[in-house]
Parts: C-alpha cells; structure tokens; sequence
C-alpha cells in the first residue's frame, strides 16, 4: 500500500505543481497593455468625479474582477493540496480519521465555493463588457465536474465517519 500512496503523492505534486505554474503564467501573461491603460486612465481620470461613475467603475471593476478570479484558482489550488495530507494519513493507516473527514468536507466545500464564485465574477465581468460570456457554456466547460465532485467529497466525508463509527464500534466488542 505504501508504493502506491508514494505514487499518488508524487502525481498530486506534479498536478500541484502544473497547476501553480498554470496560474503564475497567466497572472504574468494578463493584459499588461490594458494595465498601462488604466494607469494612463488613472493619470488623466477627473477626480471630482464620483468612484461610481461609469468609467470609472469600469475601469476598476474589471481589474477587482480578474484580481478576484485569480485568488479563486489560487484557493482550488489550495484545496486540491489537502489530498496530499489525505495521503499522508492513508499512508499511516489512518484510514477513518477525525483528518480525513475534515479534508474530505473542506475539498468539497472548496470546490463548490470556486465554483459558484467564479460563475458570478465571470457573469460581472461579462456585464462590464470585457469578456464574452454564455452561462450554459461556462456551465458545460471547466464547472461541469466540480459541483459534483465536491457534492462526492461531502459523501465520502460521510462514508468516512461512519467507516469510523464501526471501527470503534467493532473495537469495543474485542
């Protein structure tokens, strides 16, 4: 059992790892003219017009926006980091723990929260205008697995303390 928690471990650090480098290349590679842009716009806004205005609050909503949208990857990321403490458990036979309930309800939960909120910023950012957006195109893209999957993390977080239950129910009758 132990080669085989070494080999997942070892596939999990390797998506880890192409994920981070993923989001670090299009965090580099976004829309630095349109930067100089807003910092030229920035220069020259009047600043007796209020924040809300309509430029304005397009101008900053759209850099807020893809802010937003690059900490939520950085928060799947984090989420997807908790199978390698899952592994570590498995790999000490720690196969019911209190740990790994917990892991399984924060993946589920991560996937879920990434999933709603990066729908909603990606409609906003469509409503201002600077992104194409079809929700049903979203919807059947990249979200298609993770509101399910983190719907099975809350089941397997069940599965798991009730896997617990009876081991410390089959213990007691030893």
């Amino acid at each position: 059992m132990k080669d085989n928690t070494n080999i997942l471990t070892f596939i999990t650090w390797g998506i880890l790892l192409a994920a981070v480098s993923v989001l670090l290349n299009d965090m580099r590679e976004f829309e630095f003219n349109k930067f100089e842009n807003f910092v030229n716009w920035a220069k020259t806004a009047d600043k007796d017009a209020p924040w809300y205005s309509s430029q304005n609050a397009i101008e900053w909503s759209y850099y807020a926006i893809s802010a937003g949208l690059f900490f939520w990857r950085g928060y799947l990321i984090y989420g997807f980091s908790y199978f390698l403490s899952i592994l570590k458990e498995i790999e000490n036979e720690n196969y019911f723990s209190d740990n790994n309930i917990k892991y399984f309800k924060k993946i589920g939960t991560i996937f879920i929260q990434y999933t709603i909120s990066v729908l909603i910023l990606r409609f906003l950012l469509a409503a201002i205008g600077e992104s194409t957006f079809n929700f049903f195109t979203e919807l059947k893209a990249e979200f298609t697995f993770l509101i399910p999957a983190g719907l099975a993390f809350y089941i397997l977080a069940e599965i798991f303390k009730r896997g617990k239950q009876a081991e410390e129910d089959n213990e007691l009758t030893i």
